[in-house]
Parts: C-alpha cells; sequence; structure tokens
C-alpha cells in the first residue's frame, strides 16, 4: 500500500524540542560563520557565482541529467555541446535563472505560490516538462512510484481537489514569525515535498526554496546556502525521511536529518569559499605585479564569475582596451592559470578556462584541455 499524504498534520504540533536543540545550535553556528565570512568580502558574487552553478548542476543532476559544471560554463560561454547533452545543459541553465528570478521577487513581495510559478515556469521552460503545465499548480492526482498503476505507488501526495488550501497552508506557515527559522524552512520544505504541487519539476523547487527561505528569513544575506550535495549523496535517507512524516508523524527526526544538512553544507560551503577567496587574492596579487592597469580588478573578477569564457571579456565587461586584454590573457596563459578550450573561429572568440577555480567549484582537475577542445 502506498503512504498517502499526511492530511491534518501540518503544521506539526509535538515537535521535540529537547532533542531539536542541539542540532538547531549547531547548524546556527556553521551558518553564522559562512554568512559571516562572506559580509567580510567586498563582492560577495566572486564566491557566490561559481556555487550556483554548482548548485543548478548537482539539483539537475538529482532528477537525471547528466551535464556538468564545465558543459553549462561552455553552453553559456557560446561554446558547442554535445547535442546528446544540449537538453540536460539547458535545464541546468533554467534552474539558475530560476533561482535569480525568484530571489529578485524577494525583493518585492514575500515567498509565496506566486513566486513559486513564476520560478517554475522558467524551469521548464523548453525543456524537458515543458507540455507539463509550467508555472500552473496540478490540476489532477500524482504520484511516486515506478508504475502507471497509483495503487503501486510509494507515495500519494493530496489530492488536486485540496492542493489550493494545502498551498494556502503552506504560504501562512512559511511567513509566520513564531517558529525558529531553521526549523520553519526544514517543515516547510517537507511539506512542499509532501504536497508535491506541480506535474512536474518538485524536487528542484523544493531544493532552490531552502536558500530563498534562509534569505527571506533574513537568516542569511544572500540566497547561497545549497543542500542539493548533501541530498544527492544521502538520497535514499532523504526520500525515507520524507515519508516517515507522512507514515509516521515523523517531524522531529526529519527535523534534525535537515539541520544536520544545513551544518554539514554550512561547513562545506565556508571551505569552498575561503578557498575561491584565496585563489582570488592569489591570482589578483600575481596580475597585478605584471599587468598595470585600472581595470586588472574587474577583469580578474570575470574570471571567478564564470570559469569558463570568451577570450573577448576583458573588453566586454572589464572594459579593457584590446592591447591590455590580450597582454593579460597572454600572461595568465603563461602562468598555466587559464587554458584554451576551444580556438577562435571566424569571428567566433577562443573559449578560454580557469582550471584552478573549476577544481575547487566542481572538483575537475585539468592535465589538458577537456575533451571540448577536441
Amino acid at each position: 500500500m502506498p503512504v498517502r499524504y499526511h492530511e491534518g498534520k501540518f503544521p506539526p504540533r509535538d515537535l521535540d524540542w529537547h532533542r531539536l536543540a542541539m542540532p538547531i545550535e549547531k547548524a546556527t553556528m556553521a551558518l553564522s560563520r559562512y554568512d559571516s565570512f562572506l559580509g567580510l568580502i567586498p563582492d560577495d558574487s566572486i564566491m557566490l557565482s561559481p556555487m550556483l552553478v554548482q548548485e543548478a548542476v548537482t539539483s539537475s543532476r538529482i532528477e537525471g541529467t547528466h551535464a556538468t559544471m564545465s558543459d553549462v560554463l561552455v553552453f553559456e560561454a557560446g561554446g558547442d555541446v554535445d547535442e546528446r547533452e544540449s537538453d540536460d545543459v539547458l535545464e541546468v541553465a533554467n534552474y539558475r535563472r530560476a533561482l535569480i528570478l525568484a530571489e529578485g521577487m524577494l525583493k518585492d513581495i514575500p515567498l509565496s505560490g506566486r513566486v513559486l510559478r513564476t520560478a517554475h515556469s522558467v524551469l521548464l521552460e523548453n525543456v524537458r516538462g515543458s507540455l507539463k503545465s509550467p508555472g500552473r499548480f496540478r490540476t489532477d492526482q500524482n504520484w511516486i512510484g515506478t508504475s502507471n498503476d497509483i495503487r503501486e505507488a510509494r507515495y500519494v501526495p493530496i489530492s488536486a481537489a485540496k492542493l489550493p488550501d494545502a498551498i494556502a497552508r503552506w504560504e501562512t506557515y512559511v511567513n509566520s514569525t513564531d517558529v525558529p527559522s531553521l526549523i520553519k524552512v526544514a517543515v516547510a520544505h517537507a511539506e512542499f515535498e509532501s504536497i508535491h504541487p506541480f506535474c512536474d519539476g518538485n524536487g528542484r523547487i523544493g531544493r532552490m526554496l531552502v536558500p530563498l527561505m534562509l534569505y527571506s528569513d533574513g537568516v542569511i544575506s544572500s540566497p547561497c546556502l545549497y543542500l542539493s550535495e548533501f541530498f544527492e549523496h544521502r538520497n535514499s535517507e532523504y526520500q525515507d525521511r520524507l515519508l516517515a512524516v507522512s507514515s509516521r508523524d515523523a517531524w522531529t527526526e526529519w527535523c534534525m536529518f535537515f539541520l544536520g544538512a544545513i551544518e554539514t553544507q554550512a561547513v562545506e560551503n565556508l571551505s569552498k569559499a575561503r578557498a575561491i577567496h584565496g585563489l582570488y587574492r592569489d591570482t589578483l596579487l600575481r596580475v597585478t605585479k605584471k599587468i598595470h592597469a585600472e581595470e586588472t580588478d574587474d577583469a580578474i573578477s570575470c574570471l571567478f564569475r564564470s570559469a569558463i569564457f570568451q577570450s573577448n571579456i576583458f573588453i566586454k565587461q572589464a572594459h579593457m582596451s584590446e592591447t591590455t586584454s590580450r597582454r593579460l590573457i597572454s600572461f595568465l596563459k603563461n602562468e598555466g592559470l587559464i587554458v584554451e578550450l576551444i580556438p577562435h573561429k571566424g569571428a567566433r572568440p577562443a573559449i578560454l578556462a580557469f582550471p584552478k577555480l573549476l577544481e575547487i567549484t566542481d572538483g575537475v582537475t585539468f592535465g589538458r584541455p577537456p575533451s571540448l577542445a577536441d
């Protein structure tokens, strides 16, 4: 028999606050250290841009895509991607666009069904699921399982008829102020996944909601705490604990698991942010000793906002002269800081990569230019 949605049990009434006290404290401290470090950096987009791309890749991979961070960055730099991977790359690109758009909306309106629907419409634009009512909540019953028979489903969400009321309760809870923020995020994420309001894309939107909720509640200064890596590594446990919420009212156990995810990823993200910042300082120091130009700082920032880029990026984004830009590229190549992935062809600029940044964010080690240059 499938597990069915826990009607009448949201929000939870009997959380074991004694068991949750220490996990809340640990998660809060780890998150605070991460956010404080980002606050010390004048331009935190240098840290956050590559980490956002990696989040988009990981969250999409959980749903079956195979695109790598390099694939996505090559595509966005104007390079050609294997036809078999193009749809996957577009899904990842859509995820990032959807998250950025939702962040912008939160400056004017609270986190709500409207924000969810807008992000969902971008997520499914021109990709798998584009025919499954993008931007609209479902009007039919759905279920999770490998069979077309609902009786063989693993989980059956709330009925479509009761979905509007469930979304309204979710919105009220998300914007309440009488629950500790980290618990509220944990419970709201589980509830969203449990009601499964869209025909497709629920997992990605649900994971996207975590940084958005933390940001909306003022817990972090930017929506930059991503849990997809943790959920991917412990996907079976993640699904089992969500099911246990509906089957056994196991909200406390779910919250403990979720708080552990926040703590783990805050520590991991802090380590990556420190590594990226150290690389930024070292790169800037090496370049400024050799290249004396007012635009040098902006040019180095361009490297960190996209680890794969067109060779004319310094002219377009840092407003360097063509002569200075060529000198900078030549120096970076000679120092082994950048490599050429795809040579220029006709009017199309060469596409270059910053391997050390990819090593930090994506775990990719470049012994030579990757196969995309072949």
